[in-house]
């Protein structure tokens, strides 16, 4: 069986982390670091199935830049919005202007589009200028181009996962127990770790396990990363998943966080493992 592992690499372009943070932001960053990972994990489940006859796939793009400056200007050259705290409202444009020239060229209405790129091209703190018609007023405005920073990233795919078979059994049927792929926490469904399987200590090999059909007694780690819930070291315990396994099946194993009993945290009642999901693949332990 393969599966897909992503490395996913991020050249972060004039990014500097706050020193402090609300909690509102911090709640907030959290949200799109959990985004990133799971837009990665997506990108790489598409790519193995793309390219699956390869052993990895590397897919990357470099960090890029852009300016936009924060007005929408009709076909003619009328305005007809300014962003507030834009680069088109510090310059002191306004709806309802109209644009005649940039940078001392006149605009063509028939080619507003690419005189427009004229100002997205123009790299970061470079100075330009457009001129327009205000009323009967004709007036110059002045700006600085400020560029949005796109970083750039690599994501690398490596098809060859190997898998951990943990059986002594002689008969061939099987199925799999897996935690690589991560669980959908809006269901409060956390990612695991498998400590133990039938008291053989698997912790530190694959996320994925070949075992034989019939009943298997999983040790279960949690990783639970929700902000409500705090516990100390001393509660990282392993709890028993009791698996019936049959032949040709995945079971997918996560931690559940009940919300509700988040503050029994000395009987490790706020979680508990589960099967979060089961899918067909087929399986032989020759």
């Amino acid at each position: 069986m393969k599966r897909s592992m992503v490395t996913l690499a991020l050249l972060l372009t004039g990014f500097s982390p706050l020193s402090s943070a609300s909690s509102a932001a911090v709640t907030a960053a959290n949200m799109q670091q959990q985004e990133a990972r799971e837009n990665a994990r997506a990108a790489a489940i598409a790519a193995s199935k793309a390219y699956g006859s390869q052993e990895q796939v590397v897919l990357e793009e470099p960090a890029r830049s852009f300016v936009d400056w924060g007005a929408i200007i009709q076909p003619n050259g009328t305005v007809l919005t300014v962003r507030a705290q834009s680069v088109a409202a510090t310059m002191g444009l306004q709806k309802d202007d109209k644009l005649t020239h940039i940078n001392g060229k006149a605009i063509n209405p028939r080619e507003l589009a690419s005189t427009l790129e004229t100002i997205e091209r123009l790299e970061h703190n470079e100075a330009f200028t457009v001129t327009i018609q205000r009323g009967s007023d004709t007036l110059e405005l002045q700006g600085v181009a400020q560029a949005t920073v796109i970083p750039g990233w690599r994501l690398e795919v490596d098809n060859t996962i190997n898998e951990t078979t943990v059986t002594d059994a002689t008969n061939q049927s099987c199925g799999r127990v897996s935690v690589f792929f991560t669980p959908p926490v809006t269901r409060d469904f956390f990612p695991a770790f498998i400590n133990t399987i039938d008291d053989n200590n698997v912790r530190h090999k694959n996320p994925n396990f070949k075992l034989a059909t019939g009943e298997h007694i999983i040790g279960v780690h949690e990783l639970i990363s929700d902000r409500t819930l705090r516990r100390g070291s001393s509660l990282d315990t392993a709890k028993q998943l009791t698996l019936n396994v049959e032949a040709n099946k995945t079971y997918y194993i996560a931690a559940h966080f009940i919300r509700e009993k988040r503050f029994s945290r000395t009987d490790g009642g706020y979680w508990e493992p589960v099967v979060w999901k089961v899918t067909e693949h087929s399986c032989s332990l020759d």
